[in-house]
């Protein structure tokens, strides 16, 4: 990403307010008619309030509520918290001497504060933790009262935002996902992101109507439920609220995963026949490999390799055709089968004895960067590189069908890669992608990487960084690695984008005199190949690409 020496002194006092204000246009342009009363008329409220309230509005919903002590509320930009608080609460946007429970009002205090108000209702009070202490006092005030009479008018009022609710609704049709957040607008201000500008438009929008909207929240509730479920009943009761299929691709998918996580639990629970149903309704690994298992520890033998032939013949992903391939053998021989034994193709490897050297400082040089300059001459330059050089132009030549306008794949201008980059519907949503294959194909493809390179230098590409894609090393690797050997190699990332975008080899050396180069995976002592390294290395071998495991001892 390109990066700049910007740093938050440099932002306006209330950035945050300007930022908000456009997530709230932009929501308000684009999904107006999919917002509900109670939503319409938070936005209507807040349009029309003061600009401190606004900035008090935004601040509250960034931190962790839904109560806030007014004497912990200090704002620079804010001149009068007091005033600012009284006109939201006039307009509904915020409430005082709300009716509290002893956990809500303790969960606000520190330990010196609930000592000195309850000291007679607590027991080892100074040993205890706070949680101890709040427990103690549950069991003992089960009464709701105001905060000041919790506090014996002692410590301030305290304020209640409820509408934490809406805002989320309003950040989830802005980002299309539930992981961003207002930070993004910073990274922007700060310029340390500029991003493609794709299309967003009506037609294309995240989600078509209201049902869309509430059945994501829906299974985003039962994801957070499941993450803190502890007894068997929870699991079986989440299990029995998943819903029904969904029509929406990103929606089934997501329910897809959650049939996963929430199998994947019931089965360490020895639930076996419920997490097998619930496997059967996800298409996403590794539902087939875990149907698999419980099939053969059922003593189901049959079902399981019928499914485990399934599985070998049409993958999903390189991760579940590696333990398909390692489950077979065992499987086939409890049904007599025979199957053929993987052969692989031969990988050059080197044994090293080299001595550890240090940098300027004196700090020992990673075994990387030993290799490096022990194979680097000024004839044959030797780069560090790892997942990072072929997947940079992996990015620059998928570029244009990356960011084409597709629906579903961009929900705001903060994205570096389209929403359904790790989806298995990709490529087939891009036929334009049959284009970029024929300029390997016809060795067209320097001018367009080139091109890519050139215009959009700095703007964030989920696959691309700038700052290690310098023209150099863009050169040399188009000038040496034959476009044949890219095109096996993008079609390798297209497979499974997710997983094979990692274990790329350390180092690539170039040999410009011959157009060739070489690829090495480094190994210092007591280091193995892991398994996306010897995916990777597998391929190179049967496609005849040039790659090398070098494995160091020292001096």
């Amino acid at each position: 990403m390109s990066q700049s020496t910007t740093n938050t002194a440099d932002l306006a006092a209330d950035y945050y307010l300007t930022n908000f204000q456009f997530l709230v246009d932009w929501v308000s342009q684009r999904y107006a008619d999919l917002l509900s009363a109670d939503e319409l008329h938070f936005l209507a409220c807040f349009q029309q309030l003061p600009r401190t309230s606004q900035c008090l509005l935004v601040r509250l919903s960034s931190r962790k509520g839904p109560l806030f002590r007014y004497d912990k509320l200090h704002y620079a930009e804010i001149e009068s918290i007091e005033q600012a608080a009284t006109e939201l609460i006039a307009v509904g946007l915020l409430s005082d001497n709300a009716l509290l429970s002893i956990d809500e009002a303790a969960n606000l205090l520190t330990k010196a504060e609930l000592l000195s108000l309850f000291m007679e209702h607590l027991q080892g009070a100074k040993q205890a933790r706070k949680e101890e202490l709040i427990a103690q006092l549950s069991a003992q005030l089960p009464e709701s009262k105001t905060w000041e009479d919790w506090t014996n008018h002692q410590l301030g009022k305290t304020y209640r935002l409820d509408n934490q609710a809406i805002i989320s609704t309003l950040l989830l049709l802005f980002f299309g996902n539930a992981y961003q957040d207002l930070t993004e607008f910073v990274l922007q201000d700060l310029g340390l992101y500029r991003y493609e500008n794709y299309t967003i438009d009506h037609q294309h929008r995240i989600f078509k109507n209201r049902a869309e909207l509430e059945q994501y929240q829906q299974l985003i509730q039962l994801r957070d439920e499941l993450q803190l479920a502890a007894e068997v009943e929870h699991l079986a009761n989440l299990a029995n609220r998943i819903p029904a299929q969904l029509n929406h691709a990103g929606l089934q998918r997501r329910r897809a995963r959650l049939c996963n996580q929430l199998a994947y639990e019931l089965e360490r629970a020895n639930k076996h026949t419920l997490a097998l149903q619930l496997y059967c309704q996800s298409h996403l690994p590794p539902a087939r490999e875990r149907r698999i298992r419980l099939l053969e520890k059922q003593g189901d033998i049959a079902g399981a390799w019928q499914l485990l032939g399934e599985v070998l013949n049409s993958p999903c992903d390189e991760h579940e055709l590696q333990v398909a391939q390692r489950m077979a053998p065992r499987l086939a021989k409890k049904v007599g089968e025979t199957i053929a034994k993987q052969t692989r193709a031969p990988v050059i490897e080197q044994q090293l004895i080299l001595p550890q050297l240090v940098d300027e400082n004196n700090n020992i040089l990673r075994v990387e960067e030993v290799v490096r300059q022990f194979a680097h001459t000024d004839e044959s330059p030797c780069f560090y590189v790892e997942n990072l050089l072929l997947t940079g132009l992996f990015g620059l030549w998928l570029w244009p069908e990356m960011f084409r306008g597709i629906d579903g794949a961009f929900a705001n201008p903060f994205q570096a890669a389209p929403l359904d980059l790790y989806q298995e519907n990709f490529v087939n949503n891009r036929p334009g992608i049959q284009q970029l294959w024929q300029l390997l194909d016809d060795n067209q493809h320097h001018d367009h990487i080139r091109e890519f390179w050139r215009d959009k230098n700095g703007v964030a590409n989920h696959f691309v960084s700038w700052q290690f894609l310098e023209q150099e090393l863009l050169d040399l690797a188009l000038q040496t690695i034959p476009a044949a050997h890219l095109k096996a190699i993008f079609k390798r990332l297209l497979f499974d984008i997710k997983s094979n975008r990692s274990g790329l080899p350390d180092l690539i050396q170039f040999f410009p005199s011959s157009n060739n180069y070489r690829m090495i995976e480094v190994k210092g002592p007591g280091d193995r190949i892991q398994d996306n390294q010897q995916r990777w290395l597998d391929y190179f071998a049967a496609n005849t690409i040039p790659a090398e495991v070098w494995y160091v001892n020292w001096q």
